[in-house]
């Protein structure tokens, strides 16, 4: 567990770095790596609130294609919280 303590911290001052100097890419990427981070640790609310900064960067300032990955993360979180609407809603509104 203090294994997984330390990746996650060491993401979150990647995510911060990337924030700092303005490189969106970087940050969507390390927003989706946390996400993911604790979605496989089953913590699928705080996994949401990083999936939805990923989302919001890859929509806002980057290419339609890196919404794949988000999508598809945010597809499974909400399958598991069996909130089946919102991404149907997501889904139209791309």
């Amino acid at each position: 567990m203090a294994r997984e303590e330390a990746k996650l911290s060491e993401a979150k001052a990647s995510y911060r770095s990337a924030t700092a100097t303005g490189n969106h890419e970087e940050e969507a990427r390390w927003a989706n790596v946390i996400g993911n981070m604790l979605k496989d640790r089953g913590e699928y609310l705080q996994a949401l609130k990083w999936f939805d900064i990923d989302y919001d960067l890859s929509t806002k300032y980057l290419s339609p294609k890196h919404c794949l990955a988000t999508c598809q993360s945010l597809g499974e979180v909400y399958l598991r919280l069996e909130r089946l609407k919102t991404p149907l809603f997501i889904r139209k509104n791309i």
